[in-house]
């Protein structure tokens, strides 16, 4: 069995298939596993900075039994929501009412439409609740306000009110949770190649030829199922960058030419000492800003700022120096110091273009207006011998996150075995 892809969907697979007794061999193309999930140590190695993923999005979501399991611990986030609006800084208790005056009002029932269209042409939104629910689309789901599909956002809002609207972040960075994976793997006896890069997979039923530049020349992998968990702006690539299926996966083209691949540019600023009033304040909002939500974290003295979408985009162009100058500017009008402050107290300053990495191109998806359902046909296996995993392939609401990247590697591994069920049973280690 060949598992494609190391970040935490083909994790997922390649132990829930190493366990049920198959032969994996696990495809990466980085040097590490993890794929959009990465942590790095901060300025003096001993704080956690999350490059990619960072919260775990509700107490009831199925990453907990992996976390418990690995016995990592973790944190909760505190739920404080704060507002800077004309040029000072206030907490906002009833920031989520507001927000969901306009979040309630959307159904599943009747045409699709854009959230745009929605927000003009829905009587009695609030302006405030509208520029609300503009910038959470953007700045949480990552996708702009005019093509995210109302269909889709509905679903996400009905699956977090199951996953728990109480957020947390393993105390030590999710990359903990990977390297229990990794170990697990390794007991298991899975084969993992990195710096692995596959350009092409040939298939017929029941059989799987994968070709790859890995760092010791080209090869050729076989087997005769494969999980594909490619993120879906590898899957859009075309050209020399782009995976080539032959044959063609027809059934396929119109989910991944149709669903979007958003967008976000994540800050971390680790400082010197703090130099804000609340230690660990919860969430600030800030509309119009370039990076228009900010977060503290307990861990140290590290702010991080967040922008998706539109905005996301356009700070990209602007370069990395750019992007620490608007967020020093950002960090001084909201506290009220003096910027030369800010900036005589910053140690270190942390980014990462997932938009330009080349593989992962894009931070994560969503369904624009009428592709609501494309996840699920993206999803569907092919001939029982290809089956797809990753945050694009969720049918539960759940796109984007590490909840239901995790839930789709297994689901995928399930539906192989099904198919051709293992005839040696491997101990649960």
């Amino acid at each position: 069995m060949i598992v494609i892809g190391a970040g935490i969907a083909g994790l997922a697979a390649a132990e829930s298939l190493a366990r049920a007794g198959r032969r994996v061999t696990l495809l990466e193309a980085r040097h590490r596993v993890g794929g959009r999930m990465h942590t790095i140590l901060g300025h003096g190695g001993t704080v956690p900075i999350e490059i990619g993923a960072e919260f775990i999005h509700g107490e009831r979501v199925c990453t907990w039994q992996d976390i418990q399991a690995a016995n990592l611990p973790t944190q909760r986030v505190p739920d404080r929501r704060w507002c800077f609006a004309h040029g000072k800084l206030a907490e906002e208790p009833g920031f989520y009412n507001e927000l969901q005056s306009v979040l309630g009002r959307l159904g599943t029932d009747g045409p699709d439409q854009d959230l745009e269209s929605f927000l003009e042409h829905t009587p009695g939104l609030s302006a405030s609740g509208k520029v609300l629910a503009r910038d959470y689309v953007e700045g949480f789901h990552a996708a702009p306000a005019d093509r995210m599909s109302i269909r889709g956002l509905a679903r996400a809002e009905a699956a977090s009110e199951q996953d728990g609207e109480d957020q947390f972040r393993l105390a030590d960075g999710y990359s903990t949770l990977v390297q229990k994976f990794s170990q697990h793997l390794w007991s298991l006896g899975v084969e993992l190649w990195l710096e692995t890069v596959v350009r092409g997979i040939r298939w017929a039923a029941g059989d799987v030829e994968v070709l790859a530049q890995t760092s010791h020349g080209a090869h050729a992998f076989r087997a005769s199922q494969a999980v594909v968990t490619l993120p879906l702006g590898v899957l859009q690539a075309r050209g020399p960058e782009g995976v080539v299926f032959e044959p063609a996966l027809v059934s396929k083209e119109e989910a991944i030419r149709g669903l979007g691949m958003g967008a976000v540019m994540k800050l971390t600023l680790q400082f010197r000492e703090r130099f804000w009033p609340v230690e660990n304040f919860g969430f600030i909002h800030a509309e119009g800003a370039p990076l228009g939500t900010w977060w503290s974290d307990q861990r140290g003295p590290i702010l991080t700022g967040w922008a998706g979408g539109p905005r996301a985009e356009r700070l990209a162009r602007g370069g990395r120096e750019a992007l620490v100058a608007e967020a020093v500017d950002c960090l001084a009008r909201f506290f009220q110091v003096d910027a030369a402050q800010v900036r005589g107290l910053l140690v270190g300053a942390f980014t990462h273009d997932w938009l330009g990495d080349p593989f992962a191109r894009g931070a994560y998806s969503f369904p624009p207006v009428g592709m609501a359902d494309m996840p699920g046909v993206l999803a569907a296996p092919v001939e029982g011998t290809l089956f797809f995993a990753g945050e694009a392939t969720d049918t539960s609401g759940d796109l984007g996150t590490v909840h239901g990247a995790l839930a789709s590697g297994r689901r995928a591994a399930r539906e192989a075995l099904a198919e051709r069920p293992a005839q040696i049973a491997v101990a649960r280690g």
